[in-house]
């Protein structure tokens, strides 16, 4: 925490003096010379030209999360799929191929299928096993795409053992690519386990509060050169003053998500598990859980995201105690909000399949192990008691 609160005093407001580092409203930025402005160009000097491409208040949010993510370097943008539509068209070619895990978010899988537009197919596998990748294999594989833990089924994935296996194959040259959004950085850092790219969606644990969007890609200097080559016209780049937000919000995410652990473990281990309505609870951190060995090593804590199926077998208890706690959120009788976000300070819940994944075929989210009475769950940092009550009151309402 020392690290983002005092890593950047000897850039914070150096020409204004101001304690605090102030937010560049700015579309452009003047050069001293000509040549200062052939450098910058060039790529030979750090300086920032255009607010579109960079900003001091966009250096300063990728400092910080290089720190949390271990990484060379990073760049934000205006949303995490803004963060993963640059990763790939960035760095993959006409011809090329991706391996990607079969369970994704909604979002991230129709972007992958759209890619075929360019000449790009992707290859939708169950990664948990990194021998399906290996099967799977071609010459034109550039490469592996992960979320771990998975949105929403909390599937993980071994991203340490499969770049290991791929360099074993011959393959170092395939990219390992892990969304890190529901781990967050405090919990997990793929960079240090061997991934090459870490991706944030930094509307979620990193900014915690429910009020602003961003995304960011966090990876080696080298494969940055890469990225920041293409990524200049591409647009999608985050406000000034959202980066600044983002960044001060960042400072308090280690404690935010030892409540976040704490409270994930509490509800899935001490209240889903005992629930008689719930017939199977998804949370990394349960000894039950598939790869729960693999999570223990990649990850230092489990996090706030949990998702259990209700005993449901025609939906209609599954809308009857989401519409409970939505009307006891609105009744002021529940503190549980009915929403498709997640990792915020308040708790938030939702189905998959009738929201985030809803425009996938229904045999398609059946294949990746959604069913449609999976319910997604964001545990928060309220009291936990309060969390527990609110969840029995919908769990009485479909008794």
């Amino acid at each position: 925490m020392s690290q983002l609160i005092h890593g950047h005093q000897g850039n914070r407001g150096s020409e204004s003096r101001s304690h605090a580092f102030p937010i560049y409203q700015t579309s452009t930025f003047r050069f001293d010379t000509v040549e200062q402005g052939m450098e910058i160009f060039a790529g030979t000097a750090k300086y920032d030209a255009y607010s579109r491409i960079s900003s001091p208040n966009h250096r300063f949010l990728e400092d910080s999360l290089c720190v949390l993510e271990d990484g060379e370097a990073a760049q934000v943008f205006d949303s995490g799929m803004t963060a993963i539509k640059v990763t790939l068209l960035s760095l993959l070619e006409l011809g090329d191929e991706v391996i990607a895990h079969r369970n994704l978010y909604g979002g991230t899988v129709r972007f992958l299928k759209e890619l075929h537009k360019f000449g790009i197919e992707t290859k939708f596998v169950d990664a948990r096993q990194p021998t399906n990748l290996l099967e799977e294999l071609t010459p034109a594989t550039k490469m592996v795409f992960l979320e771990t833990p998975s949105n929403p089924v909390i599937d993980i994935c071994d991203f340490e053992i499969i770049k290991t296996v791929l360099e074993q194959a011959g393959r170092d040259d395939i990219l390992v690519v892990v969304d890190n959004t529901f781990a967050s950085p405090y919990n997990q850092k793929p960079l240090r386990k061997r991934a090459d790219i870490s991706i944030q969606s930094l509307t979620k644990y990193i900014n915690g509060f429910g009020n602003a969007t961003g995304g960011a890609i966090i990876t080696s200097s080298k494969i940055m050169e890469n990225i920041r080559e293409r990524y200049n016209s591409s647009g999608g780049m985050m406000e000034p003053e959202v980066a600044q937000r983002i960044a001060m919000n960042m400072i308090t995410l280690p404690d935010r998500m030892e409540k976040h652990n704490r409270n994930g473990h509490g509800i899935a281990a001490g209240f889903l598990k005992n629930c008689p309505l719930v017939q199977k609870v998804y949370y990394p951190g349960l000894s039950e859980h598939p790869n729960n060995d693999v999570a223990r090593r990649l990850m230092t804590g489990f996090g706030g995201m949990i998702s259990f199926e209700l005993d449901d077998s025609d939906g209609s208890k599954t809308k009857t105690f989401l519409n409970k706690l939505a009307q006891d959120q609105r009744d002021g009788e529940g503190i549980i909000t009915l929403a498709v976000s997640l990792g915020c300070v308040d708790t938030l819940i939702c189905c998959p399949a009738l929201s985030t994944h809803y425009s996938l075929p229904r045999e398609e989210r059946l294949a990746q192990g959604i069913s449609d009475n999976l319910i997604r769950f964001s545990a928060g940092i309220e009291n936990m008691d309060d969390i527990a009550y609110s969840l029995e009151r919908g769990f009485q309402a479909v008794k």
